[in-house]
């Protein structure tokens, strides 16, 4: 009997079951060096305009966006240089804000602009994808956004809605 279980095990009629725990079996975040690597060759790709390149490093759910807004930009958009200022992880480690400088300058006009960009990356079976690019300012709007949120929420919350079931 356990012999045709075995045979069905291994044929995959079976599932194979173990005392590993959720704790095991749960993903571990990517790799910081791999981080590093992705993001550099992300932003060589965007300093050389290989946008179809550079949206490899972009995950699924933002690559249209990603190129969209490149092919709108056109080909008078030049990226000057890119340097990474500042790298934050998540406490989990699945998630990393990087601040990035940015200098660039839009043809016929040649004056190079400086602008500070961060870019949310993730961890998804420890592979780096960037799903968000945002000017810094607005990053900072957003996150402020977020943190007064709550705080209105509550106040709004002072007392039970008329129709709110107790």
């Amino acid at each position: 009997m356990w012999a045709l279980a075995l045979v069905m095990l291994l044929a995959g009629g079976l599932p194979l079951v173990t005392g590993c725990s959720a704790a095991q079996t749960r993903e571990k975040p990517g790799d910081p060096v791999a981080l590093e690597m992705s993001a550099r060759n992300f932003h060589k790709n965007l300093r050389w305009a290989r946008y179809e390149e550079a949206s490899q490093a972009v995950h699924e759910a933002a690559r249209e966006a990603f190129l969209g807004r490149y092919e709108e930009l056109g080909e008078d958009f030049r990226v000057v240089d890119l340097a990474l200022r500042k790298v934050e992880f998540s406490d989990d480690g699945f998630e990393a804000l990087i601040e990035v400088e940015q200098e660039w300058y839009e043809l016929p006009e040649t004056t190079v602009r400086q602008e500070r960009f961060v870019e949310r990356w993730v961890s998804e079976e420890g592979r780096w994808w960037m799903r968000e690019r945002l000017p810094r300012d607005e990053h900072r709007a957003r996150e402020k956004e977020k943190r007064e949120a709550p705080q209105e929420d509550t106040a709004a919350q002072d007392g039970p809605a008329p129709d709110a079931a107790l």
